[in-house]
């Protein structure tokens, strides 16, 4: 057999969404054993489903911050309602026919499959776009298997990180549009909206309208692309921050999110795209290169005027040391590579460069309006890899768009070892282009870089239905708890928490880990100044580990070595559980 066969375009299309149910089959069988307690793998699932709850309870669509948060002041956050509209909206459907406990179920399980179907139909199309039939399926193939990706996709994980992958296939897919105008339109809403989920789009925004721009000055009938984007991005963006935080919200500075300080440089990147554009014309590349500077350079002197604070430092730095040192820099998916082991950079790096060489090689081989669809998608990559190069998690980004460029890559190369007259060398080659796909690359690569185990985890125990059970014997009311196991708390129970891990709510945070943390004595005043009645731990949980080795003598090692000071009254437990009253000084 000497090469792939094309397949057809129906029949390419059918053989993906099949694959799409057949992993959807197989993700809902291998996670079922969690659906009767929503046992959510990541306290943000728990989180994301305590504000739709609370949504639909009749919390104001404005208002997302979480009331049983550091009571009486509560929680602040910064998550969006687009993510909580799927999940509300089929609770709410399901409800009158299956239940409340059955409705919530099916949403968490179903949300994150249907994301997964339409980045499976972005990928598609955007790889079919780029090369042929066979590159778009194997391309699709390839993201039901890449861990790096699917992860974010698994029944009962509803947080907002399928959704950033999805939007940035979206916006691939706009970048590839056949019809200029309508391609810009779809990348720069798809990044509107993705800006208001996170503003981990940020970079995302900056590298697609450079990408575009400098295609626009390469080749003219590119131009209303750029244009498009341009002004749907920041108009966009715009219009949505309105609509789903308030009128006021274009002009509070927020610097973890969407707010004055980074609307209104999209704004002027759109106003003066647009104007630049008309006044100016489009004509040559010496005009589209005038309209492009004029674009970004709005962009940056208004971002330079309205950014203020937000270029003065790390925003995590107002956590605090003892809470940076001990929270912050222990949560890895959001650091830089070089924090990561080595296991972890060769997870980073090797499928993005994999995807990169891929793409430039059918660069080299296409012809002129193929190679500079290949090029463009190598600019794309080579900026999401460095954005994976700074955060960890953002590697989903820089992997989905590796997949087309990998997707030829191993087509070539089956076609090569298929061309040769050696049987043994047709199907050892073959059984080896296993090893090229993300998912083949990276374990090889973790087989040989990673570190033995030095400390089973174990944290999950702790928020998990039975063990929570105990604390329903309490009457409602506010605990001074480990921040990992806040939100299952608040998910499972009456009760109200101190703390989250969500940085926003600093002051409950700093209290929190500075209370476990520092002696005895010390930790009563600071926890006598919380309205916690209550001080819950667990054994099994990796956070109190980090408390108790930052101070041998410190509320968090006694608690572990099995004593407590004689203000913590303790209570009758079961299981991992651990339960004190606390004696109020004086009482």
């Amino acid at each position: 057999m000497a090469s792939l066969p094309a397949p057809d375009p129906r029949r390419a299309a059918l053989w993906a969404l099949l694959a799409w149910l057949i992993c959807g089959v197989l993700t809902i069988w291998l996670a079922h054993g969690r659906f009767p307690t929503l046992a959510f793998r990541d306290p943000d699932d728990a989180m994301r489903l305590v504000q739709v709850r609370d949504w639909i309870n009749g919390q104001p669509f404005l208002d997302v911050s979480q009331h049983r948060v550091n009571p009486p002041l509560g929680g602040p956050m910064h998550w969006s309602r687009i993510v909580d509209m799927p999940i509300a909206g089929l609770i709410l459907l399901l409800r009158p026919l299956i239940g409340s406990a059955a409705a919530e179920l099916a949403a968490c399980i179903a949300v994150p499959l249907l994301l997964l179907g339409g980045l499976v139909a972005a990928l598609f199309t955007a790889a079919r776009r780029m090369a042929s039939d066979a590159v778009a399926l194997l391309s699709v193939l390839l993201l039901l298997t890449s861990p790096s990706i699917l992860v974010q996709f698994a029944p009962l994980r509803i947080d907002h990180h399928g959704w950033q992958i999805l939007l940035a296939g979206v916006a691939l897919l706009g970048a590839l549009d056949a019809r200029p105008v309508r391609g810009g339109l779809i990348a720069g809403l798809a990044l509107a909206l993705w800006l208001q989920i996170s503003s981990e789009a940020l970079p995302y925004a900056a590298l697609f309208a450079a990408v575009l721009a400098l295609r626009s000055w390469i080749d003219q009938p590119q131009a209303p692309r750029f244009i498009a984007f341009s002004i749907i991005l920041g108009g966009g963006a715009l219009t949505l921050l309105v609509l789903l935080r308030g009128a006021t919200a274009p002009f509070v500075t927020q610097c973890d999110a969407l707010s004055f300080a980074y609307v209104w440089p999209l704004v002027a990147l759109a106003a003066a795209t647009a104007l630049a554009g008309r006044l100016i014309g489009l004509s040559s590349g010496g005009r589209r290169l005038v309209v492009a500077a004029i674009g970004g350079g709005a962009a940056v002197i208004t971002f330079l005027a309205t950014s203020g604070p937000c270029l003065s430092g790390d925003p995590f730095a107002a956590l605090g040391p003892l809470a940076y040192r001990l929270w912050y820099l222990k949560v890895l998916e959001g650091r830089p590579i070089w924090a990561q082991d080595l296991a972890m950079r060769g997870v980073i790096l090797l499928p993005a460069l994999l995807g990169l060489g891929g793409a430039l090689v059918a660069a080299s081989r296409a012809s002129l309006a193929g190679r500079m669809r290949w090029l463009m998608l190598a600019l794309l990559l080579i900026g999401a890899m460095l954005v994976s190069l700074m955060v960890m998690r953002a590697l989903s980004v820089a992997h989905l768009f590796a997949l087309p460029g990998i997707a030829w890559l191993l087509i070539a190369l089956w076609r090569s070892v298929q061309r040769s007259r050696l049987s043994v060398v047709r199907v050892i080659g073959s059984a080896a282009l296993i090893v090229l796909t993300p998912a083949g690359l990276s374990a090889a690569w973790v087989a040989l870089a990673a570190p033995p185990a030095t400390e089973k985890k174990e944290s999950a125990s702790c928020r998990d239905a039975a063990t929570l059970a105990a604390l329903d014997r309490l009457p409602p009311a506010t605990l001074f708890a480990p921040i990992d196991i806040g939100p299952d708390i608040l998910l499972r129970t009456r009760h109200s928490v101190i703390a989250t891990a969500h940085h926003r709510n600093a002051v409950g945070l700093a209290t929190v880990i500075a209370g476990f943390v520092a002696t005895p004595q010390e930790a009563q005043g600071v926890i006598g100044r919380t309205r916690a009645t209550y001080l819950v731990t667990c054994d099994a949980i990796v956070e109190m580990t980090y408390y108790a080795r930052e101070n041998l003598s410190g509320l968090a090692a006694m608690l572990k070595q099995g004593s407590a000071p004689p203000w913590l009254e303790p209570l009758p437990g079961e299981g991992r559980l651990q339960v004190w009253r606390i004696r109020r000084a004086g009482s």
